[in-house]
């Protein structure tokens, strides 16, 4: 095993080389990616609010202090990633000085940077979007493809780490965090990204009237269902790709469901019990995570987590409104996201390692 802190060799152009390639990076590197990375989430959630609530779109160009900010955020992560390779120069092609976590880290700049060069030309030539055409602007698309692999980083890092060696062999063992907050910036992106398909803060659905013998209100409803299916994927899928390897910390879902809709509610919805409902939700999947047999638990905290957040969906509209939907309606409601959130587990454990509640090293696979 090399020691991060050791020369391992020096080349023959002079200069010594402090890591073997694909050497993983240490905590503290991910660490200060993973703050980068919420700098640009929370940028990303301020440029949005903007463009709804704040930008004249009849008057504006591209150069806003909103984009400023996003593309500051960015500027800066970019710099570090590259600094990270840079300091592990050596032999090879320059993405053999990254380690392996960060050259996809390295391809996500390069991918977002022609998004923001592209961005820049788009907005310049057909001016700025308001609604969900900023959503679907082929140039945005290209951001969130960058952001992507920008944000699942300290992830990748950590189970980098692990499988090299530089880790407990325990996955309860080590601390999950990084990996909990790349689950985190990855659900607020998804959130972003499909905001005309995330109607959980808006108790308007639930609150018009459903015939099913004149077909009123049909249309509302099945919207809904649709919507509240991406929604449970959204949550539940990020957390799935961490709970693959990881043991999840308690608290996980609670803060990953928490943070989101606080900073959703902030740029966009304006409520606040959308943020202690989601709260509540994620809080109702950690228990059981936490309290169930391992092997059972993962997919009856999937199931009941999203199950909550709905519940917690229909009493906020009843405090409110009224639930104007028949039993068959909410109910089915309910049991559907259940059903979908389960599901979902159950898909990613048949591919899981057998070894990962075991506490024994798993074979280095690709990831």
């Amino acid at each position: 095993m090399v020691h991060l802190d050791h020369p391992v060799r020096v080349t023959k152009r002079g200069f010594s080389a402090r890591y073997e390639p694909g050497t993983p990076a240490s905590r503290a590197t991910d660490a200060v990616t993973l703050a980068l990375c919420v700098w640009l989430i929370g940028a990303m959630f301020l440029d949005g609010y903007a463009h709804v609530y704040v930008i004249d779109v009849a008057t504006e160009d591209f150069f806003t202090p909103w984009h400023g900010l996003l593309y500051a955020a960015f500027v800066v992560l970019a710099a570090w990633v590259a600094g990270v390779g840079y300091s592990r120069r050596g032999r090879g092609g320059i993405l053999a000085w990254f380690p392996t976590a960060y050259r996809r880290a390295a391809l996500g700049v390069m991918v977002f940077a022609i998004g923001a060069v592209g961005d820049g030309i788009w907005h310049t030539v057909f001016g700025i979007e308001l609604g969900i055409d900023a959503l679907l602007s082929p140039t945005h698309l290209v951001l969130f493809a960058g952001g992507t692999m920008l944000l699942w980083t300290p992830f990748w890092s950590l189970l980098d780490r692990r499988q090299q060696g530089d880790g407990p062999n325990d996955p309860t063992a080590e601390n999950v965090w990084p990996a909990v907050g790349s689950a985190l910036t990855m659900t607020a992106l998804l959130v972003f990204l499909l905001q005309y398909l995330w109607d959980f803060p808006y108790t308007w659905f639930a609150s018009q009237p459903f015939n099913a013998g004149t077909g009123e209100g049909q249309g509302v409803v099945a919207e809904f269902l649709g919507t509240s299916l991406v929604s449970t994927a959204v949550l539940v899928g990020p957390l799935l790709v961490v709970a693959a390897r990881f043991r999840l910390p308690f608290g996980a879902a609670t803060v990953c469901w928490g943070v989101t809709q606080l900073v959703e509610s902030a740029a966009f919805s304006r409520q606040t019990w959308p943020i202690l409902v989601a709260s509540l939700a994620g809080l109702v999947f950690d228990l059981v995570y936490r309290l169930l047999r391992p092997d059972r638990s993962l997919v009856l905290a999937s199931a009941l987590g999203p199950a909550a957040l709905w519940i917690g969906y229909l009493l906020a509209v009843a405090a409110t409104a009224e639930v104007r939907w028949p039993p068959e309606i909410w109910g089915g409601l309910v049991i559907l996201s259940a059903c979908a959130g389960a599901g979902l587990a159950l898909l990613q454990q048949s591919g899981r390692p057998a070894t990962l509640e075991t506490g024994s090293r798993e074979p280095s696979t690709p990831y």
